[in-house]
């Protein structure tokens, strides 16, 4: 799940076509070690990045809790400059440039004007789904709703269903959903006893059908 105010970029494409040096240019790479709190609500920097590799962690705190909104991946952009904070929760690679800048070379570089409005018109559609899912659903239907997202955008078909790598832990899982590691864990294990999905090792699950997972839970859809 992306948190509200990420867009991403197919870095692929990019490598294939003339836009590194026009999309890249003006940016510097930082290098980020687990645990680096990169900004916050009161950061005085105003800088858009794109993550090249690792993860980052979005999330809002208040008092003695976090909520978590999403993690930012390779491709992902996002900007220093929201009320939330951007932690790498992995090893990461960041590139970096100021607000104005980027601004400016979108205005002065049209060919990656294209690039950008196909990732952007995401934006809206995470922000209203991370707001539907904690408002209108309850955990099992946005349980069943993240795993067929992931599905849809990272899972393999494979002879058996479709195979989804996870490197979440349970923990993350329920911060991403507003919900207990506990409860998280407990409907895991439950759909395990129900074939509705299936652990592949540490880091990956099967589901047999996307649609039995779906018709057990419509709202999820």
């Amino acid at each position: 799940m992306r948190p509200p105010h990420a867009v991403s970029i197919d870095l692929a494409e990019i490598a294939r076509s003339e836009l590194p040096e026009g999309l890249l240019a003006g940016f510097n790479r930082r290098e980020l070690a687990k645990g680096y709190l990169l900004s916050g609500p009161n950061c005085a920097t105003n800088q858009v990045f794109i993550v090249r590799s690792g993860r980052l962690k979005v999330y809002i705190s208040g008092g003695n809790r976090e909520l978590s909104l999403g993690y930012l991946e390779c491709g992902d952009i996002y900007t220093t400059h929201t009320p939330t904070y951007v932690q790498a929760v992995a090893p990461s690679s960041i590139w970096v440039a100021d607000t104005r800048l980027f601004s400016q070379k979108l205005i002065n570089e049209p060919a990656i004007t294209p690039v950008m409005m196909r990732v952007l018109g995401r934006l809206l559609s995470d922000a209203v789904t991370l707001v539907e899912d904690l408002a209108f659903r309850e955990v099992p239907a946005r349980l069943a709703r993240f795993f067929i997202g992931l599905a849809e955008r990272r899972g393999q078909i494979v002879d058996e269903g479709w195979l989804i790598p996870l490197d979440l832990g349970m923990q993350d899982i329920a911060e991403l959903l507003g919900a207990t590691r506990q409860t998280i864990s407990a409907l895991i294990n439950q759909w395990e006893r129900d074939g509705l999905i299936l652990r592949r090792g540490r880091r990956a699950y099967l589901i047999p059908s996307l649609d039995a997972l779906g018709r057990l839970f419509p709202e999820s859809i």
